[in-house]
């Protein structure tokens, strides 16, 4: 591979996750807007007293629910609203709707608390007056308003789906960060303390993001954002699955950002989590595994971090963040809630050490290099890739199950917007990967061959910094996917 080709596939990653943002609609597993009746742009032949909705999966009215455009009357609410079976909904009107073309407008949320809305519009009978005159060009163009509603994110979906991009983000580094801290690293005071200082900052970012979630989602269903002020708000919105997933998310963040905590011993004293592993299994990078490596490599004045009491409590603080973002992604109306679960969990805790282990290594190698120290890169990235690889394994292997469970068909790969977003992470994730193969092939022989080379080194983190980037956007594509049913 060329010194060029890590460029070029770093741009190639960016123009996919630019293309599928701007051309996405609401993505969805299974719960969607399926069909209407009567349907969108039909003509009926007598005035209409009822409108059936049919949904693909399980679904509740939310924010303003269901609004019907009556030619005649302006905008007006159904008069009942029936649920006659799973995702399957009767608006009754009296009187019934005549006089030209009808708008109607829904919003209704999925069984993880997720919002999705929708119009469509047919046309009514019109009495024969003045000579059968249909809707004026003034009625076209209210019409025409009501129904471009739907275009615009409603009050407080682009807040929640902030918020849900910042507590994957801060997720994944704050996990990351604490895998790379107990397994990879090897270092001096001050770089085990930076590694603790970012992985609680990573848990103030999902904090916050939590509590933007919540923001958005009672400003959602409750129609404004002067809901807000009002308590009952919070209890009718946050009492469900969103409210115990929320709840969980915010704790656990509360626990990395205030509590978490490591002991540090000196290198040559602490086990190493790795050393059985490269033993086992021949997988990492360099022609030395780690378990072959003796213990007088590491530097007099090396630590590592060591788990104790205190990193017990913190281990509880990630526990609760990762199974927040399983309680209200699939697993709320896919498969078996178990299987779902822990796929779901897996699937986030392997793309969190793998995304954000590439993003500290980066950090210890660009500090390192900016001092100029010994970055020990050979060392450094000899370590990093057994739990890559590790990581890289589980998310395919958890990736390919929850795909299989959610979509009802291969076809809707590509006929279906969570598919497209799908196969969109997948060649993401393909192409980390392969930024990782050029580590492997390019970067790690020439650091054998001359570890503190600068211009190897300069190599090293270019190629790193790509792969950050890369694996940024997986992260994002990531919390596309966990979400479920939302909008961009």
């Amino acid at each position: 591979m060329s010194r060029s080709a890590p460029r070029r596939l770093l741009v190639g990653a960016l123009l996919l996750l630019a293309t599928t943002v701007i051309t996405a609609v609401p993505v969805g597993a299974h719960t969607g807007f399926e069909s209407s009746e009567p349907t969108d742009g039909a003509n009926a032949d007598a005035p209409v007293d009822s409108i059936t909705l049919t949904f693909s999966g399980p679904a509740e009215p939310a924010g303003e629910g269901f609004v019907v455009l009556d030619p005649l009357l302006g905008e007006r609410t159904p008069d009942s609203i029936e649920q006659v079976s799973e995702g399957v909904y009767v608006l009754g009107l009296d009187p019934p709707l005549e006089g030209g073309t009808v708008g109607v407008r829904w919003s209704v949320r999925a069984p993880d608390a997720h919002p999705i809305d929708g119009a469509f519009r047919f046309s009514t009978p019109v009495a024969d007056v003045n000579g059968g005159a249909s809707q004026t060009a003034d009625e076209g163009r209210d019409l025409d308003a009501f129904l471009a509603t739907d275009t615009t994110a409603p009050a407080g979906q682009t807040a929640g789906d902030i918020g849900r991009f910042l507590a994957m983000g801060g997720t994944m580094v704050a996990l990351g960060f604490l895998v790379f801290s107990l397994t990879v690293m090897r270092g001096s005071r001050s770089e085990l303390r930076m590694l603790l200082f970012w992985m609680r900052r990573a848990g103030v970012v999902v904090a916050v993001g939590t509590v933007l979630d919540a923001l958005g989602q009672v400003a959602f269903q409750e129609g404004g954002f002067d809901a807000l002020v009002r308590p009952s708000a919070y209890t009718t919105v946050l009492s469900g699955t969103v409210g115990v997933s929320l709840l969980v998310r915010f704790v656990g963040a509360c626990i990395v950002a205030t509590r978490a905590d490591l002991v540090m011993v000196h290198a040559k004293h602490a086990r190493d989590p790795l050393r059985p592993v490269s033993a086992a299994i021949p997988i990492g990078a360099g022609s030395t595994r780690v378990a072959d490596n003796p213990h007088d490599q590491w530097r007099p004045y090396d630590l590592a971090w060591e788990l104790d009491r205190r990193g017990a409590v913190a281990v509880a603080g990630f526990v609760l963040v990762v199974l927040s973002h399983v309680i209200d992604g699939h697993t709320a109306s896919e498969g078996s809630r178990w299987l779902m679960g822990v796929a779901s969990s897996v699937h986030v805790f392997a793309a969190a050490i793998w995304a954000g282990g590439v993003a500290a290594l980066a950090l210890v190698i660009r500090r390192r290099s900016n001092r100029d120290e010994p970055t020990h890169a050979l060392v450094m990235v000899t370590r990093y890739s057994i739990v890559a690889t590790i990581g890289l394994a589980a998310v395919a292997v958890a990736g390919v199950y929850l795909a299989f469970v959610i979509l009802d068909a291969p076809s809707e790969l590509w006929s279906t917007d969570w598919g497209r977003v799908f196969l969109a992470k997948f060649v993401v994730v393909a192409v980390a990967a392969a930024l990782g193969a050029h580590n492997h092939h390019v970067i790690v022989p020439a650091l054998e061959r001359s570890e503190e080379d600068p211009e190897v080194v300069s190599r090293l983190r270019s190629t790193l910094r790509n792969e950050v980037v890369t694996l940024t956007v997986v992260t994002v594509l990531t919390a596309i996917l966990v979400r479920s049913a939302s909008t961009l």
